[in-house]
């Protein structure tokens, strides 16, 4: 029989804590970053699991933060691509063709890496 948790409520005094070590890595801009190890984050990190709201197990090893890394390398690299053939007069389905992509992620390229193509 597998073992229930039971929710940990922290004490106000608590959660004042929380908030405040969690006001200062916001300031620093440390939002998006789950696996960062500067001192406020790892103050913020140890407070949590010290008071029963994070669990060491549920903390992910960082392969989401690489994965999303690798996706904008590939999609720079891919921009380069994409801005090389349009200076060379190719069409958005011509630079699909040409880098072995769909015409869709090539106008999302587009847009998101502001490139004049040619229609």
């Amino acid at each position: 029989m597998s073992k229930v948790k039971k929710r940990v409520r922290p004490t106000k005094e608590q959660w004042h804590e929380l908030n405040h070590l969690l006001d200062n890595v916001v300031e620093i801009g440390h939002v998006n970053e789950r696996n960062c190890r500067c001192t406020k984050c790892t103050k913020l990190n140890s407070y949590s699991e010290s008071i029963g709201l994070l669990d060491k197990q549920e903390i992910d090893d960082g392969r989401w933060d690489r994965r999303r890394l690798e996706t904008k390398h590939r999609h720079e690299k891919d921009a380069i691509q994409v801005t090389k053939l349009a200076h060379q007069g190719y069409n958005r389905g011509e630079i699909a063709s040409k880098i072995k992509r769909s015409r869709g992620y090539v106008n999302k390229l587009a847009v998101e890496f502001d490139i004049e193509i040619q229609r």
